[in-house]
């Protein structure tokens, strides 16, 4: 298969930006955490997004292995200085980062944990991003932060843990659910709103993943983008 030439590279890709994570040093970060620099980050498909830190996830066989966020622009040191950056500034004052990002944003829909999660202590900046009239969608796979955002769109694949997937099949609705899918995986365990053919710079395997009805049409390259579908919005 195509692509299988990487599955060495691929059970490192988590790892690999976890340890670029934790080795910024603190006055870098620092020095990144200004107002008068981007909190938004912006992209072909999803528009503008909050780029979030990978530490704040809670990743899957899966999703450690073919993560997105760990490959491509994504991926450059910049990027991932940002990430940890804005995390920072979330803490410090949600207020401003949700009225600078609502600012930005320009009236189109924010994209939340472009890269990264979202964690629940995250609710306090998107409350803000609603009273300052903002508009989001996003995805999880942390269940204690769809608790507080039930909203988010929630991702599962095949190595998800069974208490995780009892869980969104009893309380998040079809709406809500989503399903990441490598070629060798089977079909979802109950119904879902999007599935995603794993896709990424280092990670193309669209083409071998069996197509479904329920497949994002952007990924299958149907659409131009996610506002194009809205579907996940």
């Amino acid at each position: 298969m195509a692509g299988e030439s990487n599955a060495q590279v691929r059970p490192r890709l988590y790892e690999r930006r976890l340890k670029k994570e934790l080795s910024i040093p603190e006055e870098i970060v620092r020095a990144r955490m200004r107002w008068d620099f981007p909190i938004l980050s912006e992209n072909s498909k999803c528009s503008v997004s909050l780029d979030l830190p990978i530490i704040n996830c809670k990743p899957t066989k899966a999703c450690s292995e073919v993560c997105y966020a760990c490959q491509g622009r994504q991926y450059y040191r910049r990027a991932i200085i940002k990430s940890v950056a804005v995390n920072r500034m979330i803490e410090e004052d949600p207020e401003r980062v949700a009225r600078k990002m609502v600012d930005e944003a320009a009236g189109r829909e924010i994209r939340l944990a472009g890269s990264g999660e979202i964690l629940p202590e995250h609710k306090t900046l998107v409350d803000y991003i609603e009273k300052c009239h903002g508009a989001w969608w996003g995805f999880t796979r942390r269940v204690d932060t769809h608790k507080a955002l039930p909203r988010l769109m929630f991702s599962t694949d095949a190595t998800t843990p069974a208490a995780v997937l009892d869980y969104v099949a009893s309380e998040v609705p079809v709406s809500r659910r989503a399903y990441l899918r490598h070629p060798v995986d089977p079909p979802p365990p109950f119904e879902v709103a999007v599935t995603f053919p794993v896709h990424g710079s280092r990670t193309r395997y669209v083409e071998y993943v069996t197509q479904e009805e329920s497949d994002c049409p952007s990924v299958r390259h149907e659409v131009k983008g996610c506002w194009a579908c809205r579907r996940c919005y």
